[in-house]
């Protein structure tokens, strides 16, 4: 009876330090970028890397709070914010902005489609085959002074609830890198570490 004890103890301490604890907003960044987390996925075609990365509602709660912070703050803004899915679709040619490593009218017509036109190439889809549109996106303007062009882009999550994975479906849309697929297990998303605030 006592070893029993003994491994059921074990077990549990093992299990709590496998789940970091509150992480700060850069821990968090290194915690996304390993790919073995599950919360980054990434594929390279046609010279473009294409990475896909899920971005916790308590990043953008983080974000979004200035000055002193108090607990009641923090727990109407993870009410609002957590009500949604975050993804950040990455872009990248020769670690430089793929937005940036063009020129003329390609530069052009890639501006207007990653400022305004998304939405019609991406989806979402679940494990019981419901299919999520883009609620909402932005593209995030650094001017050729980052390593990837990035659009932050927003589901509804209501229809993930009780889901196995999602996959971030990205359609061919003027880079010629093909159809893109991104799958993520839903337990990898709902287990992500808390942000330290």
């Amino acid at each position: 009876m006592k070893a029993l004890y003994l491994v059921i103890v074990a077990m549990i301490l093992c299990i709590a330090s496998c789940t970091p604890g509150p992480l700060t907003t850069e821990q968090y960044a290194a915690y996304i970028a390993d790919e073995d987390n599950g919360l980054r996925k990434s594929v390279t075609s046609n010279g473009t890397t294409i990475t896909v990365s899920y971005r916790p509602a308590d990043l953008l709660v983080k974000q979004s709070l200035a000055g002193s912070i108090s607990p009641d703050v923090i727990k109407e803004r993870r009410k609002q914010y957590s009500q949604y899915l975050y993804f950040v679709l990455g872009l990248s040619s020769g670690n430089r902005e793929t937005l940036h490593a063009t020129s003329g009218d390609t530069y052009s017509g890639l501006l207007q489609t990653l400022s305004f036109r998304m939405n019609d190439f991406i989806t979402l889809t679940t494990s019981a085959g419901d299919t999520i549109p883009v609620g909402d996106f932005m593209l995030n303007r650094t001017y050729g002074m980052g390593t990837s062009t990035d659009v932050l882009v927003v589901f509804s999550g209501e229809k993930v609830k009780g889901r196995e994975w999602i996959q971030f479906n990205l359609n061919e849309f003027g880079l010629v890198a093909g159809n893109q697929r991104f799958r993520f297990d839903v337990k990898d998303l709902r287990e992500s570490p808390a942000v330290r605030f």
